[in-house]
């Protein structure tokens, strides 16, 4: 059983997590989505850069270190927002939840091959087949999507989990060790170089800042980066990549729940049903995990928080 505080920090995330989808969408309702985008990760990265400096935390060193760091960074954080924030116009929010739920599918594929301990099982096989064919099921399943523009939305809201796996292995084998809020500034510092030009190409259409997006603006930057970024990488020194990454299955529950009773979106037959099978491959795969590996336990003890 897990610590208590690494049990807090678990639950707190994915409860923030499935809020934080809802909030975009009301932000990218009154500004244009890659400057809303550009506008979190450029908060986010002073604050961070900041807190950093103010508890005297060190940032990465050593090429490896720092070039993981920033591609994980960017993965996280500039790719994914960029994908999630203009998908908003078109898709859901509870239904790009959903697709960010495969995750942990994928993470569980690449870490057979990437971390000791986490291997491939016939249960592991046949969940990835269910996150496959539901996956398959959400793709053009928003009966609101913008035509050709929602369904390329969708697509790239598919492949989009696999670039999630990529890094969480990449945080689980080369970031165990380090300061998790200056290694978050650094990888969110080069996410605003990603988004900038990005942003650029927007500021004509003209930003409409209200009270609502504003709020929403401050709580994606406070609670869903700031916080959530920051203890996630930090529950990488406790936890398996593949147990971290189930929390993508509890997002989509609660994301689709509030984006039906606050903000009105539709739930399709289809939408449901490719969320259960995703739902299902997360879950096959969590019983499938087998005992915590050596790599597991050492992290769990107190000599490697540091």
């Amino acid at each position: 059983m897990p610590p208590l505080r690494v049990v807090a920090g678990y639950t707190s995330v994915a409860l923030i997590w499935g809020s934080t989808w809802a909030a975009i969408k009301i932000g990218v309702n009154d500004v244009p989505p890659f400057v809303f985008a550009f506008a979190r990760a450029l908060a986010v990265a002073a604050v961070l850069t900041i807190i950093a400096l103010a508890l005297r935390q060190s940032f990465p060193r050593g090429r490896r270190t720092i070039a993981v760091a920033v591609v994980v960074g960017v993965i996280n954080i500039g790719w994914s927002w960029a994908i999630i924030f203009w998908s908003e116009q078109f898709v859901p929010s509870g239904l790009v939840a959903v697709f960010g739920a495969a995750a942990p599918v994928w993470t569980a594929v690449l870490a057979h091959f990437m971390v000791k301990g986490d291997r491939l099982s016939v249960l592991k096989v046949f969940g990835l087949l269910l996150g496959l064919g539901g996956t398959v099921i959400l793709i053009g399943a928003p009966d609101t999507a913008d035509g050709t523009a929602g369904l390329i939305a969708t697509v790239v809201l598919a492949l989009m989990p696999i670039t999630w796996a990529v890094a969480a292995i990449l945080q689980s084998r080369f970031l165990r060790t380090v300061a998790p809020i200056p290694t978050v500034a650094l990888g969110t510092w080069a996410s605003v170089l990603l988004l900038a030009p990005l942003a650029s190409l927007q500021l004509s259409l003209g930003q409409h800042w209200t009270t609502a997006s504003v709020l929403a603006f401050a709580y994606l930057v406070v609670f869903g980066t700031c916080f959530g970024m920051v203890v996630s990488l930090w529950l990488y020194r406790k936890l398996r990549p593949t147990t971290i990454t189930l929390i993508q299955v509890l997002v989509p529950a609660e994301a689709i729940l509030i984006g039906t009773l606050w903000l009105g979106e539709p739930v399709t037959i289809r939408m449901l049903g490719g969320a259960a099978l995703v739902a299902a491959a997360v879950a096959v795969n969590a019983v499938a995990g087998g005992t915590p590996s050596a790599e597991e336990r050492l992290a769990a003890t107190p000599a490697a928080a540091k």
